[in-house]
């Protein structure tokens, strides 16, 4: 993985982390069969990004799921680093590739 490739990883896993917190505070005001949308961070390779995604937080377990999926904003995805499998109205899931998958294994933080 390129220093680049792993920056941009890096980026994504820090939101990642946020979103992790996000999610553990949330638990606590809304019960795990709530349809109440939370706003997530999106987990994109831009340092400047603060763009918020509105999902369940079954939508983010379910992302969560694979340690090697993120949630981003159209149009932030980074090809070079990640596909997208799955496209919502308001996010797509992307996963990433190659080096840049065990980077997402390794900085898990359920892991």
């Amino acid at each position: 993985m390129t220093a680049r490739d792993e920056r941009l990883a890096g980026n994504e896993a820090l939101f990642r982390e946020v979103n992790e917190r996000v999610a553990e505070v949330a638990s606590h005001f809304f019960h795990s069969d709530d349809h109440e949308a939370i706003d997530f961070i999106c987990e994109c390779t831009r340092p400047e990004c603060a763009d918020l995604i509105a999902m369940t937080a079954a939508e983010y377990e379910a992302i969560r799921a694979q340690s090697t999926r993120f949630a981003v904003i159209p149009g932030h995805e980074e090809p070079e680093i990640e596909s997208i499998i799955e496209r919502r109205p308001a996010y797509l899931v992307v996963e990433k590739r190659d080096e840049a998958q065990q980077f997402a294994r390794e900085t898990d933080p359920r892991a």
